[in-house]
């Protein structure tokens, strides 16, 4: 059962909201937080008592992509269950990601900002190569068992989303395309699975 928001807790969502479609149409310097809190439907006080600076409501904005990353649910290699049904559920897990809402939108803003002020998020991106990776440790407990063969499970990893991005995230963020429907999701997953088991399975 989810809990129920309080006002504050509304308030503070919708200048994240409102800060992130600020953002992605103007750039983070072009915005302004009178924008922000007339898009959010609070008051430019309301938008300051949660955050202090514009830098601290992109802080925010990156904290939520963290949250939304670390809540990818960890997938235990199980030397009980096939190499495909694991490798599937890691997939799908995955795809459940980047097609959270707000996901897309909250990248573009980011990978902007990446390009334009790097600073902004610097500090953040050093928090976050600091986590572990599920899918790494997946993987490197795959190899460990000997089911299998590679060296590096980062290179993996990236070859794995490699496929499920190619349909799942790069479109959507660059071209404004639609999420891919149920029968061609499962395309794309059966694609990033056999790749991985006729490459590197024992």
């Amino acid at each position: 059962m989810n809990k129920k928001l309080t006002r504050s807790e509304i308030k503070h969502k919708a200048v994240i909201d409102a800060a992130i479609t600020e953002f992605r149409a103007k750039g983070f310097k072009a915005a302004s937080m009178d924008d922000i809190a007339k898009r959010a439907d609070v008051s430019k006080r309301t938008v300051y008592n949660h955050f202090p600076s514009k830098e601290a409501l992109f802080g925010a904005i990156m904290q939520e992509m963290m949250s939304m990353l670390c809540a990818l649910e960890s997938v235990p290699y199980s030397a009980n269950a096939s190499l495909k049904s694991q490798l599937t559920l890691l997939a799908n897990h995955e795809i459940a990601l980047l097609k959270a809402e707000g996901f897309i939108a909250t990248s573009k803003v980011i990978i902007a900002e990446a390009i334009h002020s790097p600073e902004l998020i610097e500090e953040a991106m050093q928090q976050l190569s600091k986590q572990e990776s599920p899918m790494a440790n997946w993987f490197e407990s795959a190899i460990k068992a000997g089911v299998i063969k590679a060296s590096s499970p980062e290179m993996l990893v990236t070859q794995f989303l490699a496929v499920i991005k190619a349909f799942c995230f790069w479109p959507q963020l660059i071209q404004n395309a639609p999420f891919p429907d149920d029968a061609k999701t499962a395309e794309v997953v059966d694609t990033a699975v056999e790749m991985i088991i006729k490459q590197y399975g024992v």
